[in-house]
């Protein structure tokens, strides 16, 4: 039943709550220096461009060959007529670039010229210090 908490130890449901604020802490600190750094839209609107370069990147720094359409929209789960129109809209912001006929990749020179943005710092600070906590309540108390 919704509420319950079956065989959970006080502890265990402690730690777990932490955890969850910790979690949700470092998602709203990153959402907000995201949308610091994408101020044509609010944060909502954007939502989907930010999955779509995310996937970009981490598949460009994998070295995975470059993303389609179709490719994206299977991963993140998302139609692929949402998926062109992010890729549009990346393509024109200058964030992606079209490789071959289909293909997408990230566009370094976007990067470049971000190279010490704020936003991006405070994005990092932000997963540095959630790592620290999480890994704090697995230390064992002396």
């Amino acid at each position: 039943m919704a509420g319950e908490t079956p065989g959970n130890s006080d502890a265990a449901l402690t730690k777990r709550q932490k955890q969850s604020a910790i979690v949700g802490r470092l998602l709203v600190a990153c959402f907000v220096a995201m949308r610091s750094g994408y101020p044509r839209k609010h944060l909502g609107a954007v939502f989907e461009e930010l999955l779509v370069a995310m996937m970009i990147r981490v598949s460009d720094e994998l070295g995975a060959p470059p993303r389609t359409a179709s490719d994206i929209s299977k991963y993140l789960g998302l139609p692929r007529s949402n998926v062109r129109r992010c890729l549009d809209a990346l393509i024109s912001e200058g964030v992606v670039r079209k490789v071959h006929e289909h293909g997408h990749t990230g566009e370094l020179d976007w990067l470049a010229s971000r190279i010490d943005a704020e936003y991006f710092l405070k994005i990092r600070n932000a997963i540095i210090a959630a790592a620290d906590e999480l890994k704090a309540l697995d230390t064992p108390a002396l």
